[in-house]
């Protein structure tokens, strides 16, 4: 999860993916409130979903991501809307190539968990913030508040019972994301919960949606290969169909940390 080439398997879908993701960013810049003539930093921006929106609104948006897939995707997106306003970059969010207080605003949605150096790349944010200018984090709640991920890594467990379990994860807790970003110099930390829903209609439509964006799932099918994929993808669709019986909502709580630097 730490590698650009695994986020490069998922580019796509993440970009087809887009409107879920949606409400978690209007929170997010809710929060943060930039103004319309901000100058905004979006890092480990994936496809863009907060990038894009975003350049509506304020007067410029620089956006990076160590995966040059993510880049190639928003590039590709913005070029098809005429967004002028957007520049987007591969580069990594512990050692960002850009200048000390260049900006008035920074997010990081769901990224700040798979940084080798998570206090290296809160520095970073803060470096590159201006005086009072804002930054917001976005990361996941633990798994049992997040059946939308939960349904397919059990069946994913089920299906292929020798697979090693995936890590816990971090910053899964108010209190621990209010304490790193806090310890990096940030000021007025705070730490809220925020959840939204994704409808589902079927366990198949569940199972194509994890082969396409859910990079454990995009793994596993490049080490098995394409002739023994099959088999297994109807292990994971049997154990879902049992998790899934028919249409659903399915939740994901997020938490948004947001100080000032």
């Amino acid at each position: 999860m730490q590698q650009p080439a695994t986020w490069d398997l998922v580019a796509t879908g993440y970009a087809e993916r887009a409107a879920y993701f949606q409400p978690y960013v209007e929170e997010a810049l809710r929060l943060a409130a930039p103004s319309p003539s901000a100058r905004l930093l979006d890092v480990a921006t994936g496809p863009g979903t907060l990038a894009l929106l975003a350049a509506d609104r304020v007067a410029h948006v620089t956006a990076v991501d160590f995966s040059p897939g993510m880049i190639a995707e928003l590039r590709a997106r913005a070029a098809r809307e005429a967004v002028t306003n957007l520049e987007a970059h591969v580069m990594d969010a512990q050692a960002l190539a850009l200048p000390d207080a260049s900006f008035d605003a920074a997010f990081c949605l769901f990224g700040f968990m798979f940084f080798p150096d998570r206090g290296r790349a809160f520095r970073e944010l803060a470096r590159v913030l201006r005086p009072n200018g804002r930054a917001l984090v976005a990361t996941w709640a633990p798994i049992e508040r997040r059946p939308f991920m939960k349904i397919g890594l059990d069946a994913l467990a089920e299906a292929v019972p020798d697979l090693p379990p995936p890590p816990k994860g971090d910053l899964q807790h108010p209190d621990e994301c209010v304490r790193e970003m806090s310890a990096a110099g940030f000021r007025d930390v705070q730490a809220r919960p925020f959840s939204a829903s994704i409808r589902v209609q079927s366990a198949q439509q569940y199972v194509q949606l994890m082969e396409r964006t859910a990079a454990p799932f995009a793994m596993l099918q490049k080490r098995l290969g394409e002739q023994a994929w099959p088999a297994v993808a109807g292990r994971i669709l049997d154990a879902v169909r049992l998790r899934l019986p028919g249409p659903a909502d399915l939740s994901a709580e997020a938490i948004l940390t947001h100080g000032s630097r």
